[in-house]
């Protein structure tokens, strides 16, 4: 997609040299003549880049007060100033106050867009960094070799590139942003900006802002501009996650917005025009939004235009091994401390719990196990490292036994022997040590019976009878 290009300069003629050397280029520019104008193009649509005159000739709208507004209110966008006249303080005060580079002129068109091009590459890395020092280094795009995860993979690899939009439906904490950015990332708009939003972790008023931005409704207030996410994804891709906990109000604000591409921020009148792809997101089936009474339908439909479903990693327990491998080298990145491997009767237990918090309880749960193991004098995690709450709601936890694995982890034969002595242990306490009682009961022969615990070495002072 075309980087956006606003060009400020009170010379007609310069304008339209640099806007044809850029629109030669690629770059989709637009230019105005005057610092008032240029808040209001701004205001209008946030630009990828201002290439702005240091010198306006407007007063309290020269170029260093546009700058200075501009890094307040849309600090992603990059700025190159550019000036005739100017003296080598005023360069290095426009760099102070946040400017990529300061171009002179007459300007050789190598050096301004080799400066154009840079400048571009900055704020994209910027907001990169930005975004990964939060999810970093977590991010575990489909991890897995299970069926399931292979054959997801194959249809986001179909629809990514179409750029039709997407809602990704999936458990509690698989990380749908994750499989978003996947999408993202696989498509024509990869090398544009990526923005995320839980409609969970907002109040609805709250939520709106963050969409749609904020518009400063008087003169006289000072609270800055806040420019929204749909504004800030112009060209990428914006995933708005459990969409069905938007307010009715901001579910008809972005139908409208996915009718005509345009939108008003909150407290506005203007209209903004953008381009920016929806994947949007939900923990709920598409059933259950299609007949929810809180949802409507015809959003559901422009959302849907084609659709994933996530499977939990309790249904494909053989991704949890890699995905295991991949959390636990990226904790102890992160935590500076040793790596350690998961023990085999470790791994077992975590492939047979049942993970209702799925992929990010999983992750938590080896953060845990990790810091807990390490001191534990091994190279592994063991089964005592694993927290209790994962002991006790596993399958296999109640017959675990400290002295020893569980059943889960032993071949068969030994599995059946070790469940026998402690279903015979367990019967003999019941029933005092009286074996015809419990040959009854058990409905084995007493010949048998006797014959049973001698080869599994059980003996009388084996019994616990207080």
């Amino acid at each position: 997609m075309p980087v956006d290009v606003l060009i400020v300069d009170d010379e007609a003629d310069i304008c339209e040299l640099v806007g044809g050397i850029l629109t030669d280029e690629g770059y989709n520019a637009r230019f105005v003549l005057d610092g008032v104008q240029a808040l209001e193009s701004i205001k209008a649509r946030q630009p990828g880049l201002v290439i702005l005159d240091v010198w306006l000739g407007d007063g309290s709208r020269d170029g260093l007060k546009i700058l200075e507004t501009i890094m307040r209110d849309h600090p992603y966008v990059p700025v190159v100033m550019m000036s005739g006249h100017s003296t080598v303080e005023t360069a290095v005060a426009a760099i102070k106050m946040g400017a990529y580079d300061f171009v002179e002129k007459p300007f050789q068109s190598d050096r301004l867009l080799l400066v154009v091009k840079r400048a571009i590459e900055a704020a994209k890395l910027h907001r990169e960094l930005d975004e990964l020092k939060v999810r970093a280094p977590f991010l575990c795009s489909l991890i897995g070799v299970s069926h399931e995860i292979q054959e997801i993979k194959q249809q986001l690899h179909a629809v990514a590139p179409t750029n039709s939009r997407m809602c990704i439906h999936g458990p509690v904490g698989c990380d749908r942003a994750d499989i978003a950015r996947f999408v993202h990332n696989l498509s024509l708009r990869a090398d544009q900006p990526f923005f995320s939003m839980n409609c969970l972790l907002s109040p609805p008023q709250q939520i709106e802002v963050e969409l749609f931005g904020l518009e400063t409704i008087r003169s006289d207030d000072h609270t800055p501009r806040k420019i929204g996410l749909l504004e800030n994804a112009h060209n990428g891709t914006l995933f708005i996650d459990e969409i069905s906990n938007l307010s009715m109000g901001a579910q008809a604000r972005l139908l409208k917005f996915l009718q005509t591409s345009e939108f008003t921020r909150t407290g506005g009148s203007t209209p903004v025009s953008v381009n920016v792809r929806i994947l949007t997101g939900s923990s709920r089936t598409p059933g259950e939004l299609l007949n929810s009474d809180d949802f409507f339908p015809d959003l559901y439909h422009r959302t849907h235009v084609t659709s994933v479903s996530v499977p939990p990693i309790s249904s494909r327990r053989e991704d949890i091994a890699l995905l295991s491998k991949h959390f636990l080298s990226a904790i102890a990145a992160a935590q500076n401390i040793p790596i350690k491997s998961l023990s085999a009767e470790a791994l077992a237990l975590l492939e047979s719990y049942s993970w209702p918090g799925d992929v990010q309880q999983l992750k938590n749960v080896l953060e845990g196990s990790l810091i807990l193991a390490i001191n534990n004098g091994s190279n592994s995690i063991n089964v005592d490292d694993i927290p209790a709450e994962i002991l006790l709601g596993n399958e296999f936890s109640q017959e675990w036994d400290k002295k020893g694995p569980t059943i889960a982890f032993l071949p068969i034969k030994e599995a059946k022997d070790a469940f026998e002595r402690e279903y015979l242990l367990a019967q003999l306490k019941r029933f005092g040590g009286h074996i015809s009682h419990m040959s009854k009961f058990i409905g084995m022969d007493r010949t048998a019976l006797h014959k049973k615990l001698r080869n599994l070495g059980i003996h009388a002072n084996d019994i616990d009878k207080d």
